[in-house]
């Protein structure tokens, strides 16, 4: 390398240098600046921390572990557990296809129960009930009703919520003619409950004859449990569904001692619950717990061993 070129060089670099100086002390004159505005408002840099994506915490408080829930390892087409607080706040505690239209057997007669107790004007507890042969021709002939005996509402709500009596929720429904009471079912489920995955077609939970070409009743886990949460209104349908046998007569005073088919009224804190199984729907069951004010409604639909499933859920609830 030439003298020449080695003294041009240096002096370029020189240049370089001195350059980068100037732009370093302007650069640093006004981060020093910036520094002391922040300094008098601290809210800028945390502005500026948002903007660029990074999390701010409050120096006053510890950023806490995200919940962690614990779901059941049961294995059912749909289920749902909702706490309900002394206030009627709900928080889902844990839930699977929730949203789901399926088939809901015997919990149908949920709904068969609140239209007696929504409708004074066609239903009274004390008005008597004559069994018709279309009652008895009903599939299952649970509390065996027998064609003729008359009861009362109230005695047929018994047989129908603890037996889970086809007989008793058909002959129910013919105070006010089928179709009538089908309505009022799907009346109470769109416009008083707000449900918008429910239809009924009938008072018993049956499945129809050809299920692949008819409808039969289906509903969701979810709107499942807001019906239940609206039923806690009506004491008697707890007071019934809360007893494991109840005797009665009908008024020509033919005994019939009612055994409920819910296995888990023995476990602390059950308020009560409503069985059902068909072939398409499978096992279902709602099964309410109660601990002071509170209380935790939990909805299976679809299962294979509803009773082992639903002890699975009730202990991941108290746990959640």
């Amino acid at each position: 390398m030439t003298k020449n070129l080695k003294l041009f060089l240096t002096s370029i670099l020189l240049s370089s240098v001195f350059c980068w100086g100037i732009n370093l002390s302007q650069k640093n004159l006004e981060n020093l600046f910036y520094f002391e505005k922040i300094a008098k408002n601290p809210q800028i840099l945390t502005a500026k921390l948002i903007s660029e994506g990074i999390k701010v915490l409050d120096e006053d408080k510890e950023e806490l572990p995200k919940e962690k829930k614990i779901i059941p390892e049961i294995n059912t087409r749909s289920y749902i557990s909702v706490l309900i607080d002394q206030n009627g706040n709900e928080k889902i505690l844990f839930e699977k296809e929730s949203d789901k239209k399926l088939p809901i057997a015997s919990l149908t007669k949920l709904m068969t129960a609140l239209v007696v107790l929504e409708y004074p004007e066609y239903y009274s507890l004390e008005d008597s009930v004559r069994i018709s042969k279309e009652a008895i021709a009903q599939d299952e002939n649970f509390g065996g009703l027998m064609l003729g005996e008359k009861f009362s509402i109230e005695d047929l709500l018994y047989v129908m919520l603890i037996e889970s009596s086809n007989d008793a929720a058909w002959a129910i429904s013919e105070v006010v003619g089928i179709n009538q009471f089908v309505n009022l079912m799907n009346l109470q489920a769109d416009y008083n409950l707000g449900f918008k995955n429910s239809y009924f077609v009938n008072s018993t939970g049956l499945d129809p004859k050809d299920p692949k070409s008819q409808i039969g009743n289906y509903s969701t886990a979810k709107d499942l449990a807001k019906l239940t949460k609206y039923l806690l209104k009506k004491s008697l349908i707890w007071e019934i569904l809360s007893k494991k046998e109840y005797d009665l007569w009908s008024e020509e005073n033919i005994f019939h001692h009612l055994i409920n088919k819910n296995e888990l009224l023995d476990l602390p804190e059950v308020l009560g619950g409503k069985t059902g199984y068909t072939d398409e729907a499978l096992g279902c069951f709602i099964l309410v717990l109660k601990s002071d004010d509170n209380f935790i409604i939990n909805v299976i639909l679809g299962s294979k061993d509803r009773f082992s499933d639903m002890k699975k859920m009730i202990e991941t609830a108290t746990k959640n």
